[in-house]
């Protein structure tokens, strides 16, 4: 689906006599949705580029979760490393679990697709594909996969973008079941930042409908200065732990700010974070509710 602006760029004139009279020159229209538009124009380079980010639970705090990020000289992200570390052993290393691999067209700042290959099935090549409108604003993310039958299935996803700072993410499915994919409409801040997510998760015996409200600090969130901001995508199981909403694995990178709570109904989950001086989180503190011990620790390092 297409999405246009019509910037109004008009220039008026007025002659009088030997005078030529003309307004300002107008400015340049506004993205009312910058932080789901990546471009040269918007992308701004940062001195702290996300290196890699450390997790572990209360339940397992040797168990480390890692993600790597690798950049090219233009800063792009090229390649992510997902995996472990048992830090209870002697002499821990790194276990590979999964690569994540990122291709753009020559010199384009947002990828055209990314490639996840897991380490147990090294020749099971995943790819998905990703479309953007003129503005660089996602339109459509797209994967083939085999079924349950072994026959290939596609799932696209369509982004659709009103005029009430409304996103509006609906699954596309051919070759298996549209069962446990959600359709999402996330409401916007105008800082940038998501308010609100209704997800209705289709099920065979009725959808289930769940909505998430969010709250945020106004210090930087390292996944918004990446140039795949709007492109990140990590399932919950990747961070080993089952609290993950959507927010956190789909959209990430499009919030300008950290959040500091997520609810539904009546439950609340909160986070703490501890910073550099110029904003940049570098520990992030999970609390489930009526806790005071951290469920959850994330260590950002760039």
């Amino acid at each position: 689906m297409k999405y246009s602006i019509i910037p109004a760029l008009l220039m008026v004139f007025s002659l009088s006599c030997n005078k030529e009279i003309s307004d300002p020159e107008p400015q340049p229209t506004v993205d009312p949705m910058p932080q789901f538009a990546v471009s040269a124009k918007t992308f701004e380079s940062s001195s702290r580029l996300l290196k890699r980010e450390i997790s572990f639970t209360k339940n397992n705090p040797f168990l480390k979760n890692v993600r790597m990020f690798t950049y090219d000289n233009a800063k792009r992200c090229t390649e992510i490393k997902i995996g472990t570390i048992d830090s209870s052993i002697a002499n821990p290393v790194f276990n590979l679990t999964q690569t994540l691999t990122l291709a753009y067209d020559v010199s384009a700042l947002v990828p055209s697709s990314f490639s996840s290959v897991k380490t147990v099935f090294p020749n099971l090549v995943t790819k998905f594909y990703y479309k953007y409108n003129n503005q660089g604003r996602k339109i459509s993310d797209s994967v083939r996969v085999k079924n349950q039958a072994g026959d290939p299935a596609d799932r696209v996803i369509h982004y659709v973008y009103d005029d009430n700072d409304r996103v509006y993410a609906t699954p596309v499915l051919t070759g298996f079941s549209m069962e446990n994919n959600s359709l999402d409409t996330l409401s916007l801040l105008t800082r940038g930042n998501i308010e609100k997510l209704v997800s209705r998760m289709i099920r065979a015996t009725g959808d289930q409908l769940v909505t998430y409200t969010f709250t945020y600090d106004q210090s930087v969130s390292p996944y918004n200065k990446l140039n795949i901001a709007n492109s990140l995508y990590f399932e919950s199981a990747a961070l080993g732990i089952g609290y993950n909403v959507p927010l956190e694995t789909h959209y990430m990178g499009v919030t300008t700010n950290n959040m500091t709570s997520w609810t539904t109904g009546s439950y609340t989950v909160t986070f703490k974070y501890l910073y550099t001086p110029d904003q940049y989180p570098v520990r992030k503190e999970m609390f489930l509710p009526g806790d005071v011990t951290p469920y959850q620790v994330v260590l950002f390092e760039y």
